[in-house]
């Protein structure tokens, strides 16, 4: 089989010793064909391995209760709500909790396709398996990316295997179940689908992706902008302008209407302003401020744990890194630190851009190495190092990461995690009993920790709030109040609920409580000297919003 040869073989002899470039050579139709069919079994095999291992951990966190009510029972609550009539609806986890649509915390619509698949398997597991196998089909794009920006299929059968070994993308697919983690996928098939110009292709996967969170539309109104650039042409700008027609209204109608105010998650900006607009309005107007809290060391540790496990090879195409940029930013500036830790969701929207940069950073690397050094490729010397060893390179980075960073038990000596992060213990034995005790469809209010397999009903309530709960489970090894760790203000919500004539203890196990409402005079609650709960009324207390 032949093969195209491109550039010039040259050999160049300096003091140090030889240094041989040599010829270019390319894939014909036929051997690309070829290889292509026989790359990509290796990467299926290798999406099918990475959902099996990731739905495993999902459920071994799931089973020891490292899972919560913040945020995977948030989301199975409103899927069970959908499958059962009620439209995405959630409790709040207010003060004075109430029913309200999940759209007026996050515009995530998607959630609703979950109601099917929950009638055939109502299981909050059901959420964690779907989640690892369609995080892994972003294994193919990243393939086939990879393969045409190369224009060799080993490289972009690495390049694949770096994408599913990426630390922040094992950890968003652990951390519990969130709807912008499908992000991550659909984006990287828009991607590349805008890369090949098969724009109808391109719009199916765009517009998913636009209902899997409210900060998505904005991303991808950069990506029309960077296609606008990269493809010379105007006609990307339209996805700018129904991007960020979306965006707007998703934060300031969507949200206000089924919130009955603006989203508060606003609260995390708070240096910033009050208002999304007045945030983003000040972070322009006080560049200052804004740089510093970029360059915080916070900032500058997450951006690392972020390249590097990809050779740094992102920042050789910046342009497509800056597509995210709305979401670094959001990121950046929060006050909530889980926002710069890779083991959170807060990458879903990073990830796919950091790839695609990394895939097209190869390819320069590449082209510099020949002698092509901001030059056009056909002005390369030759090549100095193959596409598919650079391509390696990344891939034992990633491997490299995951170890050192990544969620992968490898059990070895320097690794991150080993099998013990994902065992259970008698604790859990004890909160498995207690949960067993509580009958389905009753109003619950349950500890944080346990709110996940307590979620599945009409109304979940989450401790210290408790008043029109029919049952109410505490675990005081785990003092959540709402969805923060607080001993103090949570043993004073535990006194009331024990000095309350309206419960009774039914359980008792390790720390582990559970109490049942009871048939009791009106005003029992009072007629105890029951006092308001002023402390959840101080910003400490009150409960934060699903992440």
């Amino acid at each position: 089989m032949s093969r195209r040869r491109t550039g010039s073989a040259t050999l160049e002899r300096r003091p140090g010793g030889p240094h041989r470039l040599n010829q270019v050579v390319e894939l014909d139709e036929r051997q690309m064909t070829i290889m292509m069919r026989r790359r990509a079994l290796y990467v299926i095999g290798a999406a099918v391995l990475f959902a099996v291992i990731y739905a495993l951990l999902s459920w071994l966190k799931y089973r020891a209760y490292m899972d919560a009510r913040y945020d995977l029972g948030n989301m199975v609550q409103a899927v069970y709500n959908t499958a059962h009539g009620h439209f995405l609806e959630i409790t709040t986890g207010d003060v004075e909790p109430r029913q309200m649509s999940r759209l007026g915390s996050h515009v995530d619509p998607i959630l609703a396709l979950f109601a099917l698949p929950w009638l055939v398997w109502p299981s909050p597991v059901m959420l964690l398996v779907a989640q690892a196998a369609i995080v892994a089909t972003g294994a193919w794009p990243a393939f086939r990316l990879g393969t045409r920006v190369t224009r060799d299929p080993s490289a972009g059968a690495l390049l694949a295997g770096a994408y599913l070994l990426y630390p922040a993308l094992g950890f968003l697919v652990l951390n519990e179940f969130h709807p912008v983690a499908l992000a991550t996928p659909l984006l990287l098939w828009a991607f590349l689908y805008m890369e090949e110009d098969r724009w109808l292709r391109a719009a199916v996967f765009l517009v998913l992706a636009a209902t899997c969170k409210e900060t998505v539309p904005l991303v991808i109104a950069f990506m029309g902008a960077y296609f606008a650039i990269r493809k010379r042409s105007p006609w990307p700008l339209v996805v700018t302008l129904l991007g960020a027609a979306w965006f707007v209204i998703a934060v300031w109608v969507v949200i206000p209407h089924y919130n009955g105010d603006q989203s508060a998650f606003i609260a995390r900006y708070g240096d910033y302003g009050s208002g999304a607009g007045e945030v983003a309005k000040n972070a322009l107007l006080n560049p200052a401020q804004t740089a510093r809290d970029f360059l915080s060391a916070s900032n500058l540790t997450y951006w690392l744990r972020l390249l590097w496990p990809l050779g740094f090879t992102s920042v050789l195409s910046p342009l497509t890194v800056l597509i995210a940029l709305p979401e670094y930013a959001l990121n950046a500036l929060s006050t909530t630190v889980y926002q710069r830790r890779i083991e959170f969701h807060y990458t879903a929207l990073e990830i796919p851009f950091l790839y695609a940069a990394a895939v097209l950073g190869v390819m320069r690397l590449w082209r510099w190495l020949g002698g092509g050094f901001r030059r056009a490729e056909e002005r390369m010397k030759g090549e100095r190092v193959g596409r598919s060893t650079l391509a390696l390179l990344v891939l034992l980075c990633a491997l490299a990461g995951n170890y050192f960073l990544g969620p992968l038990p490898f059990s070895l000596p320097g690794a991150a995690y080993d099998g013990s992060d994902y065992a259970r213990t008698s604790h859990d034995v004890a909160l498995d009993e207690a949960v067993a005790l509580i009958p389905d469809g009753v109003k619950v209010s349950a500890n944080n920790n346990a709110g996940a397999q307590l979620a599945a009903r009409r109304v979940a309530y989450i401790f210290p709030y408790f008043e029109e709960a029919d049952w109410v489970i505490v675990d005081q090894r785990h003092p959540f109040y709402y969805d923060k760790e607080d001993e103090a203000l949570h043993a004073q919500a535990l006194g009331r609920l024990v000095l309350d004539r309206r419960f009774r203890s039914v359980y008792a196990k390790d720390g582990v409580l559970v109490f049942k409402r009871i048939d009791a005079a009106p005003g029992a609650g009072e007629a105890q000297g029951q006092q308001p709960d002023t402390a959840a009324s101080s910003p400490a207390a009150a409960a934060s919003p699903s992440p």
